[in-house]
């Protein structure tokens, strides 16, 4: 008799570490978008220091997905004024605003797409009344930031084809280009992630296949695809106990708690990060 396999519910599928083995996958896509791709390009360092940019977009996804109401109000603040500052000049080739809603749209979509296909990966193809309340947690991502209700999709299989419809528009061209090679290069990262670059590069070029062939000359070191050992290692993933897999997100989500507490005795607003 086969045993049943057991899956998190939506709440507890938002908080496993495994969907950590899709931020790389994001974020390229977030890239190949013309207008992210110049906002990031234009407005941020994150190349060069990787390890920050996933701390702060880990500690708003947890936060959303389980902080307190104040918690997730005082990050949301502080990433809407971050935001406030990346709009493109007059006249730019490739405009761009963080407040446009299809831009919303699309950065919430890559983080709602990764973490189904990584869920669908680990636990299986999960049952559509999961995968759509999943998908509607995830949407609040987009939302908490002003993304209005309905331009999120209700079902998986809406979702899916919104995503395409927008992903037909992805390029590189060459500021994206420069920024994706400093990412891969890592120079500003700690030594562990640079070694661990390339192999995190391999397993994800192939989960973007539109763009792998352009990604691929950006490598500067080439490694074998490693998908079908991640495949192997879902189970072990699977047989860890739960507070193991989700630690990363209750430490983030205990150290956003803390910042919020040292914060509110001063009722100033605290520098960003």
């Amino acid at each position: 008799m086969s045993r049943v396999r057991r899956i998190p519910d939506a709440p507890g599928l938002q908080l496993e570490a495994a969907l950590l083995a899709g931020g790389l996958r994001a974020l390229l896509l977030q890239l190949a978008h013309p207008s992210v791709g110049h906002g990031v390009a234009e407005h941020s360092d994150f190349a060069s220091d990787p390890l920050a940019r996933l701390r702060g977009t880990l500690t708003y996804v947890y936060v959303i997905a389980a902080g307190d109401d104040r918690t997730a109000q005082s990050v949301t603040n502080r990433i809407d004024r971050l935001h406030a500052r990346v709009v493109s000049g007059p006249g730019a080739d490739v405009p761009y605003d963080a407040a446009d809603t299809d831009l919303q749209f699309w950065v919430t979509a890559t983080i709602a797409d990764t973490a189904l296909r990584i869920a669908d990966a680990v636990w299986g193809p999960l049952p559509a009344p999961l995968a759509d309340e999943l998908l509607a947690r995830l949407g609040r991502i987009g939302t908490a930031l002003g993304m209005p209700p309905e331009r999120w999709p209700a079902t998986r299989s809406d979702f899916e084809a919104a995503f395409a419809d927008a992903a037909g528009s992805l390029h590189l061209d060459p500021a994206t280009r420069a920024v994706i090679a400093e990412l891969f290069a890592a120079r500003g990262a700690p030594r562990w992630v640079r070694a661990l670059m390339p192999f995190l590069i391999a397993a994800t070029l192939p989960t973007v296949p539109t763009l792998q062939v352009e990604l691929a000359r950006l490598v500067p070191v080439r490694r074998p695809d490693l998908t079908p050992l991640a495949r192997r290692l879902a189970p072990v993933y699977r047989a860890l106990p739960t507070a193991v897999r989700r630690l990363p997100a209750t430490r983030l989500l205990a150290r956003e708690r803390r910042r919020g507490a040292a914060r509110r005795p001063t009722r100033r607003v605290g520098a960003e990060t």
